[in-house]
């Protein structure tokens, strides 16, 4: 994957779109997370609260854990025929999943990745610490140069992208421009309070139950400096487990001395799906990117091809390696 060198759409002309459309399919990515499906709550009831007619899509399930945030809106992996398609928080086309097959007939993407693949226009800000930033600042423009109403639902939307991306504003791609679209976003009337308790407080049983398997399944390389665990096949069958329920790269590297967290998920047979987590100034995209992955510097995922956990394991431990030697010094 390359970095992304240009924007191609300006926050005016995207809302400009936005504000021409009668009818949009607004995309997620697939194993959807807080940015992502806020986002595309956000512009869904923005469209609808102004006349436009607006549907959210999606490959995989919404995590229960992120309801709260559509409220009974219906999220479905079904495209309509004869609607503009928007993507937001999707770096390319392979997040997607089974939608990627369409990608030349997307409309607009809008995403905050440093790192992808441009799949149509795009309004696409490296340095943003969440979609929810960018979706936000379009909202501003529909609002005082097209009259749009920005309804509560979807601040509150817009928030949880932010607060989610960031870790509730813990991560280090917090910047002071995050803080001062937070505080805009509260004087609007978010449920701030609400919000972080849902995404930060709240955990599900499966989940808990996934956070069981995965202390059991830890491995450690590079001297302790990589903390890894992951979920097969079977232990997701077994388990009953969703994508979301198995998300330990953060339990990772909270541990002590570790550099780098990695959960790996099986997603089919030979398949793993890998969670990058850095603690220091190592480059989880540019390491992912050699599998065809991406994401940010300090958080990012792949795929890689492997018979078996402890083959999966190997190589994204040796794929790292040579990062985490180059961060002590090259050994000195």
């Amino acid at each position: 994957m390359s970095a992304r060198a240009f924007v191609s759409l300006t926050e005016a002309d995207a809302a400009r779109i936005i504000a021409g459309l009668d009818a949009a399919d607004i995309y997620c990515h697939a194993s959807p997370d807080g940015d992502t499906i806020g986002c595309a709550a956000a512009l869904y009831y923005i469209m609808r609260a102004n006349g436009a007619d607006a549907e959210i899509k999606c490959c995989d399930p919404v995590p229960e854990y992120l309801l709260f945030l559509t409220d009974g809106v219906k999220i479905d992996d079904k495209p309509r025929r004869g609607v503009c398609k928007i993507s937001v928080d999707v770096a390319s086309a392979s997040q997607l999943g089974a939608f990627a097959a369409g990608c030349d007939s997307f409309l607009m993407m809008i995403d905050h990745h440093e790192r992808g693949e441009m799949f149509a226009d795009g309004l696409v800000e490296g340095n943003a610490a969440a979609c929810g930033e960018i979706v936000f600042r379009v909202a501003e423009i529909l609002r005082d140069c097209h009259g749009y109403r920005i309804p509560v639902e979807a601040v509150d939307a817009i928030y949880a992208a932010i607060s989610s991306d960031t870790g509730s504003f813990r991560f280090a791609n917090t910047t002071s421009a995050t803080h001062m679209t937070a505080a805009r976003l509260h004087e609007l009337g978010a449920h701030t309070v609400y919000i972080a308790h849902n995404l930060h407080a709240v955990k599900m049983k499966k989940q808990m139950l996934a956070r069981r398997v995965g202390l059991e399944h830890m491995k450690f390389f590079c001297g302790g400096k990589l903390a890894l665990t992951y979920a097969s096949l079977d232990d997701m069958k077994n388990g009953g487990f969703g994508p979301s329920d198995f998300s330990e790269a953060d339990e990772m590297r909270s541990i002590y001395g570790v550099y780098v967290g990695v959960a790996l998920r099986e997603t089919k047979a030979g398949e793993w799906r890998a969670s990058t987590r850095a603690n220091v100034d190592i480059d989880c995209a540019e390491v992912c990117a050699g599998f065809g992955g991406g994401g940010h510097r300090g958080a990012a995922g792949c795929s890689v091809f492997a018979a078996d956990a402890d083959e999966a394991a190997s190589i994204i431990a040796e794929a790292f390696e040579r990062a985490i030697y180059e961060y002590d010094g090259g050994g000195r």
